[in-house]
């Protein structure tokens, strides 16, 4: 039987509705999984929670309700999946619990660059045999809990930069990966593996 997955997405210009388009493409390529949609998390005090094995979500918005927030809390506590995609990160800002859920909070970007992703692991259990790629799109800089597991980086000068991590929040999996501002990016084929084994894992599918 498939695998339930709610995709959260909305967006024209962030993100782009070109770019949502390919990544519910993308998503819907991956075998064994079916897909509902909603254009926000406020949907989720209205669904059944237990339906679904992750939320993947790809929006820049601004607020969100104290209802929808203690929904996504208590379905992640409990044992549920987010994949967290690029202004996920930035969305939210009054809300300090939906960073501490995420694992972080976007500070600023420059512009459209291209530049490189290392695996930040060579024995990586749930990203291994993903190489090390090159990508243009916005560098996201964050601030993040030092207590995610940082699957994939680029490099700033000297410092490190996270550009897939995970964490666990309750009994619930996080992965969060800062690339989906470019069409390109979203095509990328190393993307389009570390959304799938994203997925996987924060969807319980694949054993950590």
């Amino acid at each position: 039987m498939d695998t339930q997955v709610l995709l959260v997405s909305a967006g024209l210009f962030h993100p782009s509705l070109p770019c949502r388009l390919l990544l519910r493409r993308a998503l819907n390529a991956l075998p064994g999984y079916r897909f509902s949609r909603a254009s926000s998390l406020e949907a989720l005090p209205r669904l059944p929670q237990d339906s679904f094995a992750a939320i993947v979500l790809y929006v820049h918005h601004d607020a969100l309700s104290a209802a929808a927030l203690d929904c996504l809390d208590d379905y992640l506590q409990r044992g549920g999946g987010l994949l967290a995609l690029h202004s996920a990160s930035a969305s939210y800002k009054e809300e300090p619990r939906f960073y501490e859920i995420l694992g972080g909070r976007f500070v600023t970007h420059g512009p459209v660059e291209e530049f490189a992703v290392q695996p930040s692991a060579s024995r990586d259990e749930i990203f291994r045999g993903i190489p090390a790629f090159s990508v243009r799109d916005e560098l996201y800089r964050h601030e993040y809990d030092p207590a995610n597991q940082v699957r994939f980086h680029t490099m700033v000068g000297e410092e490190l930069e996270p550009v897939v991590w995970t964490r666990r929040w309750g009994r619930g999996r996080v992965c969060y990966c800062s690339l989906g501002h470019t069409v390109g990016a979203v095509r990328h084929p190393q993307v389009h593996q570390i959304l799938g084994r994203g997925l996987a894992w924060a969807s319980g599918a694949e054993a950590p």
